[in-house]
């Protein structure tokens, strides 16, 4: 696989990614940091993800949608989610969020992440649209099995489960805790410089150019 840190340019400079798979805003924060690097193309990102978890109490099974969106925003998630759309389609995401019907633990989905390594951004991508485009339960182990296999890695399943896996998404969640984080995404710069939300491209770029130049 192919991923950002491949393109040609004279500087490359890791990003840390602090996100979670189930958050939209942590979907268009991506393709927002793309763009902002797609503006500085001697700069090449080595982003490393990070695992945070929205719902550290979300049985393992997930829940029903409908009732997760009824006790997370009460008769606000319409406008809520309304906006969200609007901000995805200006970054080029069309949500589906009608075709969700089950919020899932992402705890596996995290770990198949660390273990795909150099390729975890690429696969986020995939993880991100199989869920909020395609509205596939991204905590089922058959649906996340099936996103490697398509992803060209079918192994990853088998590594997730590893036991040093499962220490470097603890590790991850509580480096997140120590950090005081509330929310995501979260991007780290050449481990000095930080971000925290979905912001706009050329809001990113200073932070960029930044780390760039340490």
């Amino acid at each position: 696989m192919q991923d950002q840190t491949q393109q040609s340019g004279s500087r490359t400079i890791q990003v840390e990614i602090y996100a979670d798979v189930i958050c939209p805003w942590c979907y268009i924060g991506k393709r927002r940091l793309d763009l902002a690097f797609a503006q500085r193309p001697e700069i090449r990102p080595a982003y490393v993800w990070r695992a945070f978890l929205l719902n550290p109490t979300m049985p393992s099974t997930g829940m029903d949608r409908t009732a997760y969106l009824s006790a997370k925003f009460g008769n606000s998630a319409a406008a809520v989610y309304g906006r969200i759309a609007a901000a995805g389609l200006d970054s080029g995401i069309d949500f589906r969020f009608d075709s969700i019907t089950r919020t899932p633990d992402s705890r596996l989905a995290h770990r198949m992440l660390i273990a795909a390594g150099p390729d975890n951004a690429e696969l986020s991508e995939a993880i991100y649209s199989a869920y909020f485009i395609e509205g596939l339960d991204i905590g089922a182990p058959k649906v996340l099995s099936e996103i490697a296999s398509r992803f060209d890695r079918p192994e990853l399943m088998e590594a997730a489960s590893d036991e040093a896996v499962g220490k470097q998404l603890e590790l991850h969640l509580s480096t997140a805790n120590r950090l005081r984080l509330d929310g995501v995404p979260y991007f780290v710069f050449a481990e000095k410089y930080a971000v925290a939300g979905a912001h706009l491209p050329e809001h990113l770029i200073p932070a960029i150019d930044a780390a760039a130049a340490a």
